[in-house]
């Protein structure tokens, strides 16, 4: 007989009735909390064989999708934190642990995220059309631009890389971010994507998560900026809301 495990989505409130969830998707409550669990096969989701299916590209997005799916259905009801995908537990009493001795700081955990989601926003840049219009917008960009095209041999491959320099640095997304943050409650850089992971050709200049209240005034914001940097080659594009991925410390994601 295959032994079963309990694959741990999210943890959640205890909730006073029944939560909007799949069929084969239960709740395992401990005291003030709920784990957002599944039985699975230890055969396939055991260490050992976890280690192979993790080299399987089409059981891993087909597993993926499920872990995401579960976790954004409990967050249309509920606040959730996520675990992390494939968090498997071999036994309900071991779940039950896990909720009961971290409790205090699970606790913790979805009161600062309560009433809150998580929204990403990500910025791509066309180099042809920022190099001319935002870039331009910069004197010295223009100065140095005028001075790269008068110059000759050596001096004109240095100016050019001065010039590359400068446009690179215009176009960082400091601002960008900061002026994000001031409409969320906190906010992260994550990693920037290659066009292969991202699916454009342009180039990812941001790649941030904001945890957010105010969802209607982020978003007005968001277009603002949209609106105030087009013309200057760069396009914002935002995704979610997410579970709190990203606002949730790895020692309590289980």
């Amino acid at each position: 007989m295959n032994a079963d495990g309990w694959y741990l989505y999210g943890v959640v409130e205890a909730p006073p009735g029944p939560l909007d969830v799949e069929r084969d998707v239960e709740l395992v409550t401990e005291g003030p909390l709920a784990g957002v669990t599944s039985r699975v096969s230890l055969d396939e989701f055991g260490d050992t064989a976890l280690s192979e299916r993790l080299g399987d590209a089409v059981w891993l997005e087909e597993n993926i999708r499920r872990h995401e799916q579960v976790l954004e259905r409990v967050l249309a009801s509920t606040t959730v934190l996520p675990c992390r995908f494939c968090t498997v537990y071999r036994t309900e009493a071991d779940v039950r642990r896990f909720l009961s001795e971290r409790q205090d700081q699970l606790t913790a955990a979805l009161a600062e995220v309560s009433g809150r989601v998580e929204l990403g926003v990500k910025a791509f840049v066309d180099p042809e059309r920022f190099a001319a219009g935002g870039a331009q917008e910069n004197e010295q960009i223009r100065e140095l631009t005028a001075q790269t095209a008068q110059a000759e041999g050596g001096r004109a491959y240095l100016e050019s890389r001065r010039l590359e320099r400068l446009v690179g640095d215009e176009r960082a997304p400091s601002q960008l971010h900061s002026r994000l943050l001031d409409a969320a409650e906190r906010g992260v850089l994550l990693d920037l994507q290659r066009p292969e992971l991202s699916g454009r050709d342009e180039e990812m200049v941001l790649n941030g998560a904001y945890l957010v209240s105010d969802r209607p005034g982020f978003e007005r914001e968001l277009a603002a900026l949209a609106a105030e940097l087009s013309s200057r080659g760069l396009e914002l594009e935002l995704t979610g809301p997410w579970p709190p991925y990203n606002f949730v410390s790895e020692e309590l994601r289980a």
